[in-house]
């Protein structure tokens, strides 16, 4: 799923990513929700090709083995329509 400024409502906001980390409202009563997800991605050196990725877990990098970690970071802002006015995201590798 896209999220389209002007277009994507809260419902699918809330059916895609489900209940944020975090809701607030600015000085206009505007809805603001934040996501933070942590996700690690894995790859063996026998095959380049394959990744998994799985939401908890810890950096790590043993023979033939590597890990990396991320935290990934959704902002979306609500006009009184309860429809998309405003997002951004960012990723931060670790």
């Amino acid at each position: 799923m896209s999220v389209a400024v002007g277009q994507t409502t809260k419902a699918e906001i809330l059916e895609t990513f489900g209940a944020p980390n975090v809701t607030t409202r600015d000085g206009s009563g505007k809805e603001t929700w934040s996501y933070q997800r942590a996700a690690t991605a894995s790859q063996s050196a026998s095959s380049e090709s394959a990744w998994s990725v799985i939401f908890y877990g810890e950096s790590r990098e043993a023979s033939g083995f590597s890990q990396t970690s991320r935290m990934m970071t959704l902002i979306i802002k609500f006009d009184e329509s309860d429809v998309v006015s405003d997002f951004k995201s960012r990723e931060s590798n670790f």
